[in-house]
Parts: C-alpha cells; sequence; structure tokens
C-alpha cells in the first residue's frame, strides 16, 4: 500500500477506458479554453469558476433505484470548476441525485448531480455538487470491496 503510485493507476484505467462523447462540431476549441468563466446575469451561481479541462474517471456510488450501472469507469471531460461544483461533459445521461466519484490527474471527488442537459445523443453536460474533496490515494480506485484499477497495485 505504501508503494501505491496513483498517477501511474490513474494513467493504466485512461488508457483501458473507452471514449465515447461525441463534442458538437461547434466545440472544436473545447480543450484550448481556459482560465476564469464568464459570468452571466442569470448566473445564480456563488463561486466564481474556473475552466478546467482535462480527462477524468466517473463510476457511480449511489445510482437511482431503477438504474442499473455499470460497475467499470466512464471516460468523462472536465467542463469547470468552483469552490462547490464542477461541470463535465459525459458520453451518457445521469440524473439528479445520483452520487459519482470522479477520478483526475491530481485529485478525486465524490459529487452528487444536480442538473443534466443534452447537447448530442453521445454529450450531456452534467452539473454536479460537491460532497468530498480527496488526495490521491489507492482508496480512489476502491469500490465497495474491489479494487478497480487495471492490475492489483
Amino acid at each position: 500500500m505504501l508503494d501505491f503510485d496513483y498517477p501511474e493507476c490513474y494513467a493504466e484505467v485512461v488508457r483501458a477506458t473507452n471514449w465515447e462523447i461525441d463534442l458538437p462540431e461547434d466545440w472544436e476549441d473545447f480543450f484550448l479554453e481556459t482560465g476564469v468563466a464568464p459570468m452571466n446575469y442569470r448566473d445564480q451561481r456563488q463561486t466564481q469558476r474556473r475552466i478546467v479541462r482535462t480527462c477524468g474517471l466517473l463510476y457511480f456510488e449511489k445510482s437511482l433505484p431503477s438504474l442499473s450501472r455499470d460497475l467499470n469507469p466512464l471516460g468523462i471531460y472536465t467542463r469547470d470548476f468552483s469552490k462547490s461544483a464542477c461541470r463535465i461533459i459525459s458520453p451518457i445521461e445521469l440524473f439528479p441525485e445520483e452520487e459519482v466519484r470522479l477520478i483526475l490527474p491530481t485529485f478525486w471527488l465524490q459529487l452528487r448531480v444536480v442538473r443534466v442537459s443534452r447537447h448530442r445523443s453521445n454529450c450531456f453536460e452534467i452539473g454536479m455538487r460537491l460532497l468530498n474533496r480527496n488526495s490521491p490515494s489507492r482508496d480512489a480506485f476502491v469500490l465497495g470491496s474491489r479494487f478497480a484499477g487495471v492490475e492489483n497495485h
């Protein structure tokens, strides 16, 4: 456990994950955008958002009773972060009240889905409220009683 390499495990799982997001054609500069997100007069956020674009791994921790969710990671793209929330782009629809684990290159989060909008059949924008922010550790890849990495670390 002391020799666990979080960045290496993250990279291995990312390489083994299918990326099925179909970004809209007018988003060709999606990964080039960075910085402070512009505020909208209708925006009801209490804290400023920062545009951060990277790949992430999403695991379901708690889904709705009527849904059966896959145990494999879902490849997502991050859109932006604030002090208490984040937005991601997902290839599948998530539903309000579902709870997920989002593993990123330098930390991992536990989140609750609050808002969803569809851009394309394989492109959903998901707004989530932060439940916990966690430092990089082996615990990010432990789901229930199983290790979710590619190989035993």
